[in-house]
């Protein structure tokens, strides 16, 4: 068992860790992005996670350094304060790309979106759902133009359970605002999780169809 990790390191010293991605969809690693993830790890802890990223464990002193040794090496580096989180499938290693335009979009207009709490949200390029989105806050399944939304999902526990289906083809041009029109809603309710957001706000997803 490791004798490093984020939870041992936090309670002897000041720790922050960092989420750590090879790409927005690429899952592939280069030797310098191996390189760079090995040599942080002498001085911290490096873990792959269920979330499918690298959890990069560093000393805050050394925040500025780790951070511009990732990017160098072109590994995305989330923010570190509560908000909108992406995880992608790999779109088949690239053999299926109509869907990244958007998710591109969403990365730039809503990744990253300053929320109370993180909300996590899956996107598939097709309906077969790898990478398991709908266990994510927020699943969006591309499929032809047009995306089925799902969200609810509680990941662990006895209660365990994958998201209900939402919203059914929504046009592509109208998932970013209703993206943000959801997080918003969530972001200004008394709700801390967004699980439970979902399940008492039936009436107002029903209204977004």
């Amino acid at each position: 068992m490791p004798n490093k990790t984020f939870a041992k390191l936090k309670a002897t010293d000041d720790y922050v860790a960092l989420i750590v991605r090879p790409g927005l969809i690429n899952k592939h690693l280069t030797s310098d992005q191996l390189i760079v993830l090995a040599n942080l790890e002498k001085f911290g802890a490096v873990k792959y996670s269920a979330g499918h990223s690298f959890i990069v464990t560093v000393h805050c002193s050394h925040i500025e350094q780790a951070m511009e040794k990732l990017t160098e090496v072109n590994l995305y580096v989330a923010s570190q304060t509560p908000s909108a989180l992406f995880k992608c499938c790999d779109f088949c290693d690239g053999d299926l790309l109509d869907g990244l335009p958007l998710a591109k979009d969403l990365l730039e207009q809503v990744e990253q979106m300053p929320l109370k709490n993180r909300v996590r949200i899956g996107f598939n390029a097709c309906t077969q759902a790898c990478y398991n989105a709908v266990q994510d806050d927020l699943a969006l399944i591309f499929h032809n133009g047009k995306v089925d939304i799902y969200g609810g999902a509680i990941p662990m526990g006895r209660r365990a359970s994958s998201g209900h289906l939402l919203l059914k083809k929504v046009p592509e041009n109208q998932v970013i605002d209703l993206v943000k029109n959801i997080l918003g809603k969530y972001n200004a309710s008394s709700i801390d999780k967004f699980s439970a957001f979902v399940h008492k706000n039936k009436t107002y997803f029903d209204q977004l169809q």
